[in-house]
């Protein structure tokens, strides 16, 4: 397995509409929005220790508004784990000297495409503060990676924002180079689904994806019993509150298969919910009703 996902909060100071947070607690079932102990989180990176190289800090939420944070990645560091932090980059600012004198940290994912609901002057203070700190990391931490997410590059919606995205980057790193070329601008037309990622400079990279759904208990959702999905294979997930999850996206714990202060990761992958999953999705069979109900299943073939 590659990689355990803890939710250490599913608390976040931004509403997208594209995200669960974005959502009024009532119209769905995430409940009380919280915070991971830092008992509960030792006892999370212990388990993922046994099974796992890479944790990420997140399902929903922005992790480093924890009170915590600095405190975990020290934690972090005790154990051979590897961070991939995501983040909406709107802390940078104030959290990004913590994360570059990190060795535990290996990538940062910046959601850039969440700016594109906020007004044009906080999407630019953000954006900038996320510039800087790449520059900051190009510099000193060459061998981090770090991805600038956009999404749904072509979409006439979304293509605003990315355009002005990818302008700031230019500007930003003008002929920055990683080797003796001199960097090519990088323009909107360059991504398409067989090129989704270029690099800025160093292992500074833009990256495009296409939007998704979050998968929902709700029965006006088409359904499909046939499909795949990775959950189990390359990844768990814990919540914030200790549930183990099957998958990254199920954020409000539909298909919990144990809790982390009871068992170890080692005995839930072994529970028959577990194994049934994990059989289905070799089989090319979505069992759960959830599953089922997941667009992002799609993106597996046979």
């Amino acid at each position: 397995m590659n990689a355990v996902y803890i939710e250490i909060t599913n608390v976040c100071n931004l509403n997208c509409s594209f995200c669960p947070c974005g959502k009024d607690s009532s119209e769905n079932s995430q409940g009380k929005r919280d915070f991971m102990s830092s008992e509960l989180f030792e006892r999370c990176i212990a388990e993922s220790a046994t099974i796992a190289e890479n944790v990420y800090f997140h399902v929903l939420g922005e992790p480093t508004l924890h009170p915590g944070f600095g405190h975990f990645l020290k934690k972090l560091e005790t154990t051979p784990l590897k961070l991939n932090l995501t983040t909406n980059g709107t802390t940078i600012a104030r959290t990004g000297k913590l994360i570059l004198a990190s060795p535990t940290v290996r990538q940062v994912n910046f959601s850039t495409h969440a700016y594109a609901e906020l007004t044009p002057e906080i999407a630019s203070r953000h954006l900038q503060d996320v510039l800087d700190f790449c520059k900051l990391a190009n510099a000193e931490r060459p061998d981090l990676y770090i991805n600038l997410r956009l999404w749904n590059v072509g979409d006439d919606a979304s293509d605003t924002w990315n355009r002005i995205m990818i302008s700031k980057v230019n500007e930003a790193f003008g002929n920055a180079s990683s080797g003796a070329e001199p960097r090519q601008q990088i323009s909107l037309e360059h991504f398409c689904s067989r090129h989704k990622s270029f690099p800025v400079v160093g292992r500074i990279y833009l990256h495009q994806d296409s939007r998704f759904e979050w998968p929902e208990l709700d029965e006006r959702r088409a359904k499909s019993t046939a499909g795949s999905c990775r959950a189990l294979d390359t990844h768990i997930a814990i919540l914030h509150d200790g549930r183990v999850v099957a998958c990254c996206l199920d954020h409000s714990g539909q298909i919990t298969l144990g809790h982390i202060a009871d068992q170890s990761l080692a005995e839930i992958l072994e529970s028959p919910a577990a194994k049934s999953l994990r059989e289905g999705f070799e089989k090319h069979e979505l069992r759960h009703p959830l599953c089922q109900s997941c667009t992002f299943c799609k993106r597996f073939g046979k």
